[in-house]
C-alpha cells in the first residue's frame, strides 16, 4: 500500500497512505499527536496543499476578493475573508445548449438534493426546463425536440413519446 517511504519532518515517524472523502492522501503515523498530511495527485505524485486562486471577482457581501477553492463537490467561490463572511457560489458547469423552452436561457448542470445529476436552465425560476440526461445541442429530425446522450455513442429524442434513436457519429 505504501510505495512512498517518507518520514515526517514535523515528528520524524513514517508517512503512511490514507483514504478519505476527498482522496488519497499521506499521515504521519504519530496521529494524534502530529497531524501532518500531504496530498496524492491523481497522477501519484505528492502535491502541496492547493492554495487559494484569487480571481478577480468581489464578494457580494462584504467586498473582499473571492478565490477558487475545491470541496467535496467540486470547485466553487468562497470569499477570501472566510469564516467571517461566509458567502459562496458555485461555478455552473455550462453546455453551451440554448434552452429551448425560453429560447433565452442555457442548460446548465446541477446537483439535486440527493447528490443526483440533472440538466436545467440557467434562467430558474423563470423558467423551469429541466432534463436527466445532458443534451447534445441537436433538434430531433422527427419532431424537432432536443436531443440527448442515452447510451454510450447513442443519442435520442427527450421527448419520450418520439423513439428516434441514433449513433453520436452518424450525427455529426
Amino acid at each position: 500500500m505504501d510505495d512512498f517511504n517518507l518520514k515526517c519532518e514535523k515528528c520524524g515517524k513514517e508517512m503512511r497512505e490514507k483514504e478519505g472523502r476527498f482522496g488519497k492522501f499521506l499521515a504521519c503515523s504519530g496521529f494524534p499527536a502530529c497531524r501532518n498530511t500531504k496530498k496524492i495527485n491523481d497522477d501519484g505524485t505528492i502535491g502541496k496543499q492547493e492554495r487559494m486562486e484569487i480571481i478577480p471577482q468581489k464578494c457580494d457581501k462584504c467586498g473582499a476578493p473571492m478565490v477558487r477553492k475545491n470541496g467535496r463537490f467540486g470547485p466553487f467561490f468562497s470569499c477570501s475573508k472566510y469564516p467571517a463572511c461566509k458567502n459562496i457560489k458555485n461555478i455552473q458547469i455550462t453546455t453551451g445548449v440554448t434552452c429551448p423552452e425560453c429560447n433565452s436561457g442555457e442548460i446548465v448542470q446541477r446537483r439535486s438534493r440527493l447528490g443526483k445529476v440533472f440538466y436545467s436552465c440557467n434562467k430558474y425560476p423563470d423558467c423551469k426546463f429541466a432534463l436527466w440526461s445532458k443534451p447534445t445541442g441537436n433538434k430531433c429530425p422527427e419532431c424537432g425536440k432536443l436531443m440527448i446522450v442515452s447510451k454510450e455513442n447513442h443519442e435520442r429524442c427527450s421527448d419520450q413519446a418520439c423513439k428516434f434513436e441514433r449513433e453520436i457519429e452518424a450525427a455529426k
